[in-house]
């Protein structure tokens, strides 16, 4: 083993393979002969999908004139944690110092992470950094863990052990003392990252986003100022921002979509479903609507207007255009492989329905009768023996006592010729209810008041 990977591995073992990023920064750093040329001011990280490793260590010294210099990692000959002090394997006039140090497309520690705000994609809240959990893997330092906990932002401000010591002398066993607040790197999804460019350069894997219900990530994304809702929103994927998007009050929604290129808007609508699409448009200003549905691919742009002539509080107004649908002769088999090869805006209901050459609605089934049937039989031989509808026109009340009645999750909507329109399902019809019982209960406690 070379003798400096050597010397290194004994510092390393003797003392301890964690150590906290406040305990690096301001700490002096020696050249090979020892000599002091400035204190620890920031580590520039390696990316990586996982756990990132320290790539650079940045120097500062001077004051007030401050000035700094970038070491590569490979000349960090030995970090001496109970001296505090870090050595390098070159001398003081191979170090070049400048002015100004700030590239804003590294990822550094100081800047970038310490005291910003992050979304914890394992419990599903925003939270702040107080202090980084660093570990020694073979030269370098790997990012394993955040501090989230008050007892990080104390030691960052350098009054740990006197606070330990007045919290155990009051309370031995506190809770302060006992537990650690770690969260692992890999649960974390920095928001702020770059302010200047508004760009967020660490790599997350999308899966994270994925796997969090979307109820959450609207919660999450409230839980930001506006700057941090733009910068975490275009960060994410298409189905996640629509995801996000669908589950933000309008007021949010509004001023988010004023901050977005048209095209960004038209590519958000056209990845939700269209009666939450059709939802939204309504609220906003008629030349606003209009302006925006120039931008949205025109067979889909005709088909949310068409839906905007409908009442709000009518079954017109409630359906959505996403369903899945077969002309009556197509072979299970085929319809099957249909299904498994779409993609889908939301996850799909389990009802199919069958219709005519016309459209015309003819029946429906769902999921389970199409996997136990026939492959070769057509779809329309497992439908169920009767059909339910209701009109473009039908009452929020009519819809919700059918789908109450025959136990519905969904219900097709047809016009007066029995054409297929779209579908409501439970979920429209319960937001509708729940508003409406609201209104009623504001209404009861005014009454109350005033008697």
């Amino acid at each position: 083993m070379p003798k400096q990977d050597q010397t290194m591995l004994n510092r390393i073992t003797a003392n301890k393979m964690f150590i906290y990023f406040s305990e690096l920064i301001d700490k002096p750093v020696l050249d090979s002969r020892k000599n002091i040329i400035g204190q620890i001011y920031d580590i520039i990280l390696k990316p990586s999908a996982v756990y990132p490793q320290s790539a650079f260590l940045v120097i500062r010294r001077g004051f007030p004139n401050r000035k700094y210099a970038v070491i590569n990692w490979d000349h960090i000959q030995d970090i001496d944690i109970y001296n505090q002090e870090t050595s390098l394997d070159i001398e003081r006039h191979e170090v070049f110092f400048e002015k100004k140090r700030d590239n804003r497309n590294e990822l550094t520690l100081r800047r970038d992470i310490l005291d910003q705000q992050v979304v914890d994609t394992h419990d599903h809240k925003v939270i702040r950094i107080n202090d980084v959990h660093l570990l020694f893997v073979e030269q370098a330092l790997m990012v394993a863990h955040v501090d989230i906990s008050t007892r990080g932002l104390i030691r960052r401000l350098g009054f740990e052990k006197l606070v330990d010591f007045l919290v155990s002398l009051i309370a031995k066993n506190s809770r302060y003392l006992q537990t650690e607040h770690f969260i692992s790197w890999k649960y974390i999804q920095p928001l702020t990252v770059n302010s200047a460019s508004m760009a967020i350069k660490v790599n997350v894997p999308e899966k994270q986003f994925s796997s969090i219900p979307a109820a959450d990530l609207g919660e999450i994304f409230l839980d930001l100022n506006i700057k941090q809702q733009l910068t975490f929103f275009q960060s994410l994927d298409a189905l996640t921002r629509a995801r996000v998007f669908t589950n933000i009050d309008f007021k949010t929604q509004k001023s988010l979509v004023e901050d977005l290129a048209p095209k960004q808007v038209a590519e958000l609508l056209n990845n939700i479903p269209s009666d939450e699409a059709t939802d939204f448009l309504e609220k906003l200003p008629k030349d606003m609507a209009e302006h925006i549905l120039g931008f949205i691919e025109s067979k889909y742009a005709k088909k949310l207007s068409q839906l905007l002539g409908y009442s709000s509080d009518s079954a017109g107004g409630l359906m959505t255009a996403e369903y899945t649908v077969f002309i009556k002769d197509t072979p299970v088999e085929s319809a099957l492989k249909q299904i498994k090869e779409r993609t889908y805006k939301v996850e799909p209901a389990q009802y199919v329905y069958i219709v005519d050459e016309n459209n015309c609605l003819l029946g429906t089934t769902n999921f389970r009768r199409l996997i136990l049937a026939d492959p070769r039989e057509p779809i329309q031989n497992v439908a169920f023996p009767k059909t339910y509808s209701v009109n473009l026109s039908s009452s929020v009340k009519e819809v919700a006592y059918l789908m109450e009645k025959y136990k519905y999750y969904t219900i097709p909507v047809v016009d007066e010729n029995r054409v297929l329109q779209g579908i409501i399902t439970v979920d429209d019809i319960l937001s509708q209810l729940i508003a409406f019982a609201w209104r009623r209960l504001k209404k009861v406690k005014i009454l109350s008041k005033d008697s």
